[in-house]
């Protein structure tokens, strides 16, 4: 990929935002400044859904004085808060005038289905291209899992899992989002336990290369972590957690790579904090399209409290994303995420950069190994189908027969870097420049569905064709 067009394109991509954002900033001036009193606030359509829940959410209460011009911002942002909860599909906000400069809040709300036993049938890769290009019919999962949201009413959510199959994992897991009656305190645990006959043991040419015993388990794993969290403001919450971690492979894994956890003994244990803060005031959490986020991560793998634990390794990990509403079909964001770790060689299954969690474009079948990493991400995209509300008369079901779809065009780019301290020479991407463009639709559906499609080419010329599921970013 030539260089100087990786640069015309950014500025290309990047330049609307600040243009429209600055016409839209001239076109908000105040016009009213009569002060209102809310009254009353009325809920109406939670079957499951305790009240508090749901006023929790809104950024006015009951006695408060505003502006009036500012009462549909409230009112708005109020509908954001409690469709990111994901406990609704719809809202609606209504006012009537009981008084001299006093309104009622009428609050409908349409609940979700919170019981959801899954059958698991899925593949085991990173990502759904990733299995295409493999393209290995034994790397399937399959099971059962159940969760239930909202549960008792009041935001909980129960999982149990129980997977088969290439990664087996029993799974259970419980959060609460408030125990106080300030609605400021919660707590969640999760319990994993895994083990595979195949895994990973060392990446070459950027790529995983593996190891398989068709008739006993090469690895087994167990972690657990209870967090608390602190959410004092609607979009500010703060995360303290703490975890334990037993790893157990066996010795082939260790002949084949001795970094693999670090030592000569082919099981690893340790202990981990970490603190969280969170600050999130995107319109759409699973798809945002206004807003922007902020996280900071730090957190520590070894508190060399029990015998023979993992020398620690901290890390601190940073992401800021931004979204811009440039007119009423035309959409923009940008953003940049990174991570910084403890600078010396790290045991082979901690030390991932790029191509897990995180990747960039038209590198989904790489794997980036490192200590350190930077990435960022614009796109401009465009509403071909906005959002459209359709009522299936045929389902009697309310709480699937009314469904909402919309779809965009968009065109991307990514960057990233990854630092490692001792690279393996047989990969060529660590310690160097990564950079994609490309272009996709996007599918986003009711109970947070989206389905992108994506052409892609990175700087070294890779291209092709890919599906994931989910936002990009």
């Amino acid at each position: 990929m030539n260089f100087k067009l990786l640069i015309l394109y950014i500025i290309v991509l990047l330049v609307p935002q600040f243009l429209f954002a600055k016409k839209k900033e001239r076109s908000e001036a105040l016009t009213d400044s009569t002060q209102i009193v809310i009254h009353r606030i009325f809920v109406g359509g939670n079957k499951k859904t305790k009240e508090k829940i749901i006023t929790r959410e809104l950024l006015i209460k009951t006695g408060d004085t505003i502006y009036q011009e500012h009462l549909d911002s409230y009112l708005e942002k109020s509908k954001e808060n409690l469709l990111n909860t994901s406990l609704f599909n719809y809202i609606t906000i209504n006012t009537i005038i009981e008084g001299e400069n006093q309104v009622n809040l009428y609050v409908l709300v349409e609940e979700r289905w919170y019981l959801w036993p899954y059958l698991i049938f899925e593949h085991a890769d990173r990502n759904l291209s990733s299995f295409f290009h493999n393209a290995d019919w034994n790397r399937i999962n399959y099971g059962l899992m159940l969760v239930k949201n909202n549960f008792r009413g009041r935001g909980e959510t129960v999982k149990f899992k129980v997977r088969l199959g290439y990664k087996e994992q029993f799974q259970v897991s419980y959060e609460i989002p408030y125990v106080d009656k300030k609605r400021k305190h919660g707590f969640s645990t999760d319990i994993n336990w895994f083990r595979q006959k195949e895994i990973a043991y060392q990446t070459t040419n950027d790529e995983l290369t593996y190891f398989k015993d068709n008739r006993n388990f090469v690895s087994k794993r167990y972690n657990s972590q209870v967090t608390y969290q602190y959410r004092n403001r609607h979009y500010l919450s703060h995360k303290i957690s703490a975890s334990y971690s037993y790893n157990f492979v066996k010795d082939t894994i260790l002949a084949l790579n001795k970094n693999y956890f670090g030592t000569n003994q082919n099981k690893l244990e340790y202990l981990g904090i970490s603190y969280n803060l969170i600050f999130d005031k995107r319109n759409y959490k699973h798809y945002p399209l206004n807003g922007y986020n902020f996280d900071f991560l730090i957190s520590q793998k070894g508190l060399n409290l029990i015998p023979n634990e993992m020398q620690g390794i901290w890390e601190i990990q940073s992401q800021y994303f931004h979204y811009n509403t440039l007119s009423s079909r035309l959409y923009s964001g940008f953003g940049a995420q990174g991570k910084i770790s403890s600078n010396r060689k790290q045991p082979y299954f901690i030390e991932q950069a790029l191509g897990y969690n995180t990747y960039l474009r038209a590198f989904e079948y790489n794997v980036i190994d490192g200590q350190s990493f930077a990435s960022g991400r614009a796109f401009l995209k465009y509403a071909i189908i906005p959002m459209k509300i359709k009522h299936i008369e045929a389902w009697s079901w309310s709480k699937f027969n009314k469904i909402h779809y919309s779809l965009f065009i968009n065109t991307f780019i990514d960057a990233g870097y990854v630092y490692d301290k001792n690279p393996n020479p047989l990969n060529v991407l660590p310690n160097n420049y990564l950079a994609s463009l490309g272009i996709g639709i996007d599918l986003v559906a009711y109970y947070d569905q989206i389905i992108r499609f994506e052409y892609s080419i990175n700087r070294f010329g890779n291209n092709s064709f890919f599906i994931h599921i989910g936002k990009a970013f």
